[in-house]
């Protein structure tokens, strides 16, 4: 059956979901939405310990456009109570009209709570505290996935990692990446250093260069706002200071791109 009326109370969730942050923390759920992300959220929903997937919602023509680069047999291996055909019209109007592919998924969400059972003694991790734009967010999770870490731990009140925009820059790598969501920096820090953990810390200048700094044992890099940068209680509470080096008159860098650089030196021996 096509649903093609946006008074169908699935595609008022739909766009409840894609739209609300509060329905998405009432339901537990969250919306992905595109080939990519869609693709690889139906792999790892047919995976041990996998996405747990709620419902798909695709255009009928969008398996036939797309045959030769979305595993259209994917859709038809989840059970059919959880697969319903939309209109392109339902689909343009409550997606990215411009670019909508025509598919979307709605998920449990992923994060678990951080404890120190979670936490391995010899793991790399990245503290993103207080990062406010979804778009880096999302760069830095896919980036996380590229390089393989331990996990990602959100402080200081992040944006929402369930912004349809983190979800649609992480290109698909959300479910492949532990992300731990605990708002309490002092937490953190205390389950870090319980573990053996050190924690440097990403400051602009003053800190360790980070391509010669130590990474080989249990770390945690420490990436702060945008704007702001890290506080300096948050840096006390940090073990080390690594700094970016820089030429020419650039003194700072997009908070993803210097996750990037943080997260290659800190893997590339492992």
């Amino acid at each position: 059956m096509l649903i093609s009326s946006r008074d169908n109370p699935r595609i008022k969730q739909l766009s409840k979901l894609l739209s609300s942050k509060k329905a998405r923390n009432e339901t537990g759920l969250f919306v992905i939405e595109g080939l990519r992300g869609c693709c690889d959220a139906l792999r790892s929903a047919l995976t041990d310990d996998g996405l747990d997937i709620e419902a798909v919602y695709y255009v009928p023509e969008m398996t036939d456009a797309h045959k030769e680069s979305f595993p259209v047999e994917l859709i038809y291996r989840l059970e059919e109570n959880k697969r319903f055909e939309i209109s392109r019209a339902i689909a343009d109007r409550i997606g990215d009209a411009e670019s909508s592919q025509g598919i979307f998924i709605t998920a449990k969400k992923t994060d678990i709570p951080l404890s120190g059972e979670c936490i391995y003694p010899d793991g790399k991790y990245l503290v993103l505290d207080s990062l406010q734009d979804p778009g880096n967010l999302g760069t830095v999770i896919r980036t996380a996935d590229a390089v393989g870490i331990s996990g990602i731990i959100l402080t200081g009140n992040c944006v929402e990692l369930y912004n349809p925009k983190v979800v649609r820059s992480a290109v698909g790598s959300l479910p492949r990446v532990k992300v731990f969501i605990e708002n309490d920096r002092e937490l953190v820090f205390e389950i870090l250093a319980e573990k053996g953990i050190r924690t440097a810390a990403a400051v602009v200048s003053g800190g360790d260069d980070v391509r010669g700094f130590d990474f080989s044992a249990g770390c945690a890099a420490v990436i702060g706002n945008e704007g702001k940068g890290l506080s300096a209680g948050t840096v006390d509470m940090c073990s080390d200071r690594i700094t970016i080096a820089m030429h020419g008159n650039i003194d700072s860098l997009n908070a993803a791109t210097a996750a990037a650089i943080i997260l290659w030196e800190m893997t590339r021996g492992v």
